[in-house]
């Protein structure tokens, strides 16, 4: 017996560590993962594990699980768990490590659960052993619960339970999408609650277990509501339990805007709250505003404090007492500023606002003061009451201040069963010029308005009360009437009747009296015989009357009005105008109307006539228009067809042009279809003519969004361009031409397009006749393919060709390109001889050719242009050219020129760059260099110049630097040329819009110049007597500011006339420091030594500016000014012995030598040229002589002895250019043969 119970009590043993190893060989080893996956699939055949590793209680991986039975399937790609072991002898649970990946959940519809009996509610739960989840991460999840989808990129976690506590760890929930389930129904009324006035009692909610979140962020999610929702971040911590939540952080952060919240609620005792929250609001129309909010309380006494900041500014203030359903309220509502729109410009603008109401929504009552501003309204100041229900709204004691006036009166609203509306308003001394001064004046009256919607749908409107009188710009002003209007059916039976509506303004009225009903009897009168005084800016007199007659089936209107001597501003005026006519718009349109229009006067516009006559019905209408003015007249006849539902079909007939190239006929009816549904208008094939020209149109064309046409120029004669040209200007040839256009939608048009012009010539009446003839001009263009290409090919009569080939590709895009060859085959310059004056000579041949490639904002150049045999002859050219040759050289975004002319008396060298790399900063230069080329500019100026110069040009500015050397010059002066006179200061130069010119536009690109002028001592002089050899240096600078001048010139040997005597230059300065009409002048002129006694030295002397010299007497040894002017023009002093002959001779020299200007222009007066008045002779042979050209070479001279009585009369004739033949009469009569000449 012992021996079986002791192996009863062995196999117990080793039954129980069999057990016990069977157990921790399923919990730590592999094997018994596989056991128990093997095991749930053969309890759970819906279930299927692809692969299992690890150990129970050391950590398993499971992946490929999939799990579906009714309204239910779960996937996932991999699941894991970590629990730590050790752990369990806590005893405690702890999940070292639970993940998931490739998850996907679906919950379908179930059969629904047996309704289960209310139980109490929880008010404490625990856990007995402590649990301890770490190491959550749920990556790729999706779930589909009842057609809501849920999916999210990651979630990591962490928690832990002990006792009734449950603590949330630092959460991180990222990459989430929600879409809701489609509503089965959206258009669904919610149910309607019964209204009840009992307070709603709210229960005490116990939490039964003390949670603490930690931190929970949720990031990156997006909502589809169906809207869709994009949440960038949203984070929470807090606390809960028993009856209390805390929220110590809450942040969202959307579209929408950024909002943070924290506060506290307890759930009991009608819910007492704190609650400080903010928003920084992104979405339109308040983005940039911020809103912050602190409520407390509770919710039967909830103070409320809000305010919004940014470009709205507003406060709210008060209590509410939320469960009460009538909602009692005390607020207060402040604002320093509102507008509108709210996000721009505000176009209306409410300061100062202050808004106090209080009640509940059964009753309750407010007061409004505010001030309103606008662009379209006048500053105004608003006081109101409002009381009100949830069936009406009654605004009382209406008080608006505005236009240093008064708006009084009273508004109500009652929408209980119908909506109803009632107004009655008070004007006082309303002046309106304040805002409008167009409109000064003063306005009072009242006015009363009632309304409502009726019951069957329509609508009902009464205006028993219009009156207002005033005075508006010194016109008495008189609205006054009163409208009943109303469809009380709302099925279009308009009733509107007036007993008089009428406005009158000084001498101008209107009224409108009549009814519309079944039968319309409806009238407007006007009266408006001075417009002047109601729109400043129109003038004349309107009269006539307007009648409606008829039915609402058949209606009638007729019209007659009648204006004289309209005008509007400086712009257009009408002498006078008819217009009359009747219309009847149902059930189909007929009628005529006539309008005559006289006197039509406009900028560039002269109608003298304009008739527009149209009568007839749908079925047959005839148009005519016919107009007789400048620079256009036409007569235009249409006739045609209506249908309402597709559209109208007519014809342009019988129709002539008058244009300043002449008359223009139609050659043809033109068929015309205008379709309303799709908006397509097509037009037939037609001809324009005068003569052999023809303007065409060669086939129909259909006007849409897409189409065609053909256009043709067949023998324009250019004879009819002569209206615009000159006078001294004429033109001849024939023009043909052709165009084929094609345009599609979102796209260039496609356009084929030739020119033709045959043999002509263009002249102009110079000197001498100056003509450009050709024998042809062909261009052939055709855009298409995004590209444009064209060539151009002139053949010059008698002369040279110029030709050009050009494509432009990529036009659509920002970067275009140029494909182009410019070509001139043996252009000969002579034709341009005639612009340099008569009997001039111009030669030289012009050859190129340039090819240009690349981008169209920055295009390269390649080739060649030369000018060969170039000679000029002219006396209007300043130097004359033997032979000369100019070569232009391009390559890539760089040009060379280099030029070589030969002058008789020297040779000019012409050398330049240019780089147009970057074309808005493109560069130039050019230097020229001469050696004693003679420059002549008829009849004063010859000169032998040596220049060297550089210049230097940019888009910006000329710079311009080098020296002149002038080693020889002859310069005669007889009389100022009209380029030396100075135009006044005060004189303002317009530009063509007749504005005055600013300095930037009268020199838009600034010219800096630095050049030295070197005068050699062979430059002579002659000017208004003063003959004189100049030598010398300047400094020619200019700049934005103007130009200058510094250096100085020195007058050398030279004689200068005054005082009636011939004076030798002793000292001769001309300084110059600054702009050049402002010299200093230093100049001491003497009698000359031998024809003065005594050795005295007299003179005078010249000092100061140009504009206001001082001039003195002076002499040496100093002497009163008298004797020393009897020096200076008798050459002796003032004795006993000295008579009266001598003084006069002096005096009438003297008075001469200051008249002569005057003496001039008295004979050009009377056709005598450089008539003059001078003494000649000395002592008692001196004589006043008068002498002057009567005809072009021949001199007539005329002179009296000062102390004798013998007169002296001499002719004088050139016979050539310096040889001339005289006779004189007088003491002794001769005849002489006189050869002039010089040597030098």
């Amino acid at each position: 017996m012992m021996r079986w119970i002791k192996r009863i009590v062995i196999a117990k043993v080793l039954l129980l560590v069999l057990i016990v190893a069977g157990v921790f060989t399923l919990l730590l080893t592999p094997a018994g993962v596989k056991l128990a996956v093997w095991g749930a699939q053969k309890a759970l055949p819906e279930l299927t594990i692809e692969k299992s590793r690890g150990a129970l209680l050391n950590g398993f991986a499971l992946e490929g699980v999939t799990f579906t039975m009714d309204g239910f399937s779960f996937s996932g790609r991999s699941l894991s768990l970590d629990i730590n072991s050790k752990c369990l002898s806590g005893p405690a649970l702890c999940v070292e490590s639970l993940t998931g990946d490739g998850i996907e959940v679906v919950i379908g519809e179930t059969e629904p659960s047996p309704e289960s009996s209310p139980s109490e509610p929880l008010t404490d739960i625990k856990t007995p052993i402590p649990l301890f989840l770490n190491g959550v991460a749920l990556s790729d999840i999706s779930l589909d619960i009842l057609g809501t989808k849920v999916h999210w990129n990651s979630l990591v976690t962490a928690a832990q339970m002990q006792g009734n506590t449950v603590t949330l760890k630092p959460t991180e929930w990222k990459g989430i999408r929600v879409a809701l389930a489609p509503s089965e129904d959206a258009s669904a009324e919610p149910e309607v609650q019964s209204s009840s006035d009992v307070p709603v009692e709210l229960p005490a909610v116990t939490i039964p277990l003390n949670v603490v979140v930690e931190g929970f962020a949720l990031k990156d999610a997006e909502l589809l509501l169906p809207q869709k929702q994009v949440i960038h971040e949203f984070y929470v911590k807090g606390r809960a339990g028993g009856h209390d939540i805390t929220l110590d952080a809450l942040r969202l952060d959307a579209e929408q805007g950024k909002v943070s919240l924290d506060g506290r609620i307890a759930l009991k005792d009608n819910y007492p709250l704190n609650i400080d929250a903010s928003a920084n609001i992104r979405m339109a129309p308040l983005q940039g505003h911020m809103f912050t909010l602190d409520a407390n309380g509770d919710l039967r006494a909830l103070a409320l404090k809000a305010n919004l900041k940014g470009g709205l500014q507003a406060a709210l203030s008060g209590k509410l007492d939320v469960l009460d359903p009538n909602l009692p309220f005390n607020l207060l509502l402040t604002s320093k500023k509102l507008q509108w729109p709210i996000d721009s410009k505000a176009e209306y603008t409410l300061t100062s606002t202050v808004i106090n109401a209080s009640g509940s929504l059964k009753k309750y009552s407010a007061s409004l003061k505010t001030k309103a501003s606008g662009e379209a309204i006048p500053d105004m100041a608003l006081v109101t009451k409002l009381t009100g229900d949830l069936g009406k709204v009654m605004l009382g004691d209406i008080t608006l201040n505005t236009l240093g006036g008064r708006i009084e009166g009273w508004a109500s609203v009652d929408w209980s069963k119908q909506i109803k509306w009632q107004t009655g308003l008070e004007f006082n001394d309303i002046q309106p010029g304040l805002e409008w001064p167009e409109a000064e004046g003063n306005l009072s009256g009242a006015l009363k308005n009632s309304g409502e919607l009726t019951a069957g749908g329509g609508w009902l409107v009464r205006l028993p009360q219009l009156d207002i009188k005033g005075v508006i710009r010194d016109q008495a002003l008189d609205l006054s009437g009163q409208l009943d209007a109303s469809d009380v059916k709302g099925e279009g039976d308009l009733l509107l009747e007036t007993k008089g509506l009428s406005l009158r303004h000084g001498p101008n009225a209107v009224k409108v009296s009549g009814r519309v009903d079944n039968t319309l009897a409806l009238t407007l009168d006007l009266n408006l015989p001075k417009l002047s005084a109601s729109v400043p800016q129109a003038g004349g007199s309107v009269q006539g009357q307007v009648n409606l007659s008829g039915t609402l089936d058949k209606p009638s209107a007729t019209l007659k009005l009648t204006g004289n001597t309209l005008r509007w501003e400086e712009l257009v005026s009408i002498r006078d105008v008819s217009i009359r006519g009747s219309v009847m718009p149902l059930p189909t349109i007929s009628g005529g109307l006539i309008i005559d229009v006289n006197g039509v006067k406009a900028d560039g516009v002269d109608i003298s006539n304009l008739a527009i006559h149209a009568s007839g019905d749908e079925a047959d209408q005839t148009i005519s228009l016919k107009l007789d003015g400048k620079p256009v007249g036409t007569a235009l006849f249409v006739r045609g067809r209506l249908e309402r539902e597709k559209g109208w079909t007519g014809t342009l007939y019988n129709s002539s042009l008058k244009t300043p190239v002449g008359p223009w006929k139609l050659a043809n009816d033109i068929p015309v279809k205008v379709d309303f549904n799709t908006g397509v208008v097509d037009i037939g094939a037609f001809c324009w003519t005068q003569n052999q020209s023809r303007i065409c149109l060669d086939n129909p064309v259909t006007v849409a969004d897409s189409g065609e046409a053909q256009l043709s120029v067949n023998h324009f004669s250019l004879d009819l361009l002569q209206a615009f040209l000159p006078v001294t200007t004429s033109v001849s040839g024939a023009l043909d031409a052709s165009a084929k256009v094609a345009w599609t939608p979102n796209a260039l048009p496609e356009v084929k397009a030739s020119v033709s012009l045959g043999k002509g010539e263009v002249a102009e009446q110079l000197d001498e006749l100056f003509v450009i003839g050709w024998d042809g001009l062909n261009l052939d263009a055709t855009l298409g393919n995004n590209a444009l290409s064209a060539e151009l090919k002139l053949a010059l009569t008698d002369n040279g060709t110029v030709s050009l080939n050009t494509v432009m590709g990529n036009l659509s895009s920002k970067k275009r390109t140029l494909k182009s060859t410019v070509g001139i085959d043996r252009v000969d310059l002579g034709l341009l001889a005639p612009l340099f004056g008569e009997g001039s000579l111009l030669a030289g041949v012009l050859d190129g050719e340039v090819m240009l490639d690349g981008d169209l904002d920055k295009p390269t150049a390649n080739g060649t242009i030369a000018l060969s045999g170039l000679r000029l002859q002219s006396l209007s050219a300043p130097i004359e050219v033997q032979t000369g040759n100019v070569t232009a050289r391009l390559k890539g975004t760089h040009g060379r020129i280099d030029g070589d002319i030969k002058t008789p008396d020297g040779d000019l060298v012409l050398t330049g760059e240019a780089d147009w790399q970057d074309l808005n900063a493109w560069l130039a230069s050019l230097n020229v260099k001469g050696q004693r080329l003679k420059v002549v500019v008829p009849p004063m100026v010859a000169l032998a110049v040596s220049p060297d110069m550089t210049l230097n040009a940019s888009p910006d500015s000329v710079n311009v630097k080098g020296h002149v050397d002038v080693p020889w010059g002859r310069i005669v002066v007889e009389k100022l040329p009209p380029s030396a006179v100075q135009v006044s200061s005060d004189v303002v130069l317009l530009n063509d819009e007749l504005q005055p010119l600013s300095e930037d536009e009268a020199s838009p690109i600034t010219v800096n110049a630095n050049i030295a002028v070197n005068i050699g001592d062979d430059v002579r002089l002659e000017a208004f007597g003063l003959k004189t050899y100049l030598t010398g240096r300047l400094d020619v600078a200019s700049n934005r500011k103007g130009p200058t001048v510094n250096g100085e010139i020195k007058l050398e040997k030279g004689t200068y006339r005054s005082f009636g005597q011939d004076l030798t230059i002793k000292k001769g300065q001309i300084l110059f420091n600054g702009p050049p009409e402002q010299p200093y002048l230093q100049v001491e002129a003497i009698r000359n030594p031998d024809a003065i006694e005594g050795g005295v030295e007299a003179g005078i002397r010249v000092t100061g500016p140009a504009d206001t010299p001082e001039v003195q007497v002076f002499s040496d040894p100093a002497m009163p000014q008298a004797n020393a002017l009897s020096y200076l023009t008798r050459g002796r002093d003032i004795d006993s012995e000295s008579d009266g002959n001598a003084m006069t001779s002096m005096l009438i020299g003297l008075g001469l030598s200051q008249s002569g200007k005057l003496v001039g222009e008295i004979g050009e007066a009377f056709g005598v040229q450089d008539l003059s008045v001078d003494t000649s002779g000395a002592g008692n042979n001196e004589k006043v002589e008068v002498s002057g050209y009567i005809l072009p070479g021949l001199q007539v001279k005329y002179g009296v002895g000062i102390f004798t009585s013998l007169p002296e009369f001499t002719v004088r004739y050139r016979l050539l250019s310096d040889l001339y033949v005289e006779a004189v009469s007088g003491a002794d009569n001769a005849v002489d043969l006189l050869y002039q000449f010089s040597i030098k």
